[in-house]
């Protein structure tokens, strides 16, 4: 009766650490190809491609999105329309965890 319960144990520890691991590893694939698409998406709605940068921490995710003065002035919905893009297709990503951070691009100077 001992060592069948423990060997129980063993196998639930075992699959409580992989089922860990596996959703850990679904929110990174998951941020790594919002990395790749959410800049092609934000250019075919918005007509300009941004820089797109994201940082993943235990506890939350920090989407910046780099837009020019003109589209930042034009657009004030882009916010929605990054939230909007992300809860429709990475569903896995706990919207209310995500952090989205608009800013302007530096503009390069011309020597």
């Amino acid at each position: 009766m001992k060592g069948s319960f423990g060997k129980m144990l063993k196998i639930a520890f075992v699959g409580a650490i992989g089922y860990a691991g596996f959703k850990i590893y679904e929110k990174i694939r998951a941020a790594i190809e919002l990395d790749k698409t959410l800049p092609q998406y934000l250019e075919n709605v918005i007509g300009e491609k941004p820089e797109v940068n994201i940082t993943y921490t235990l506890s939350e995710y920090t989407v910046s999105v780099c837009f020019s003065k003109e589209i930042l002035g034009k657009n004030k919905s882009l916010e929605t329309t990054v939230r909007d893009y992300i809860s429709d297709f990475y569903p896995m990503l706990n919207i209310n965890k995500i952090k989205i951070e608009l800013s302007q691009k530096e503009e390069k100077k011309k020597a």
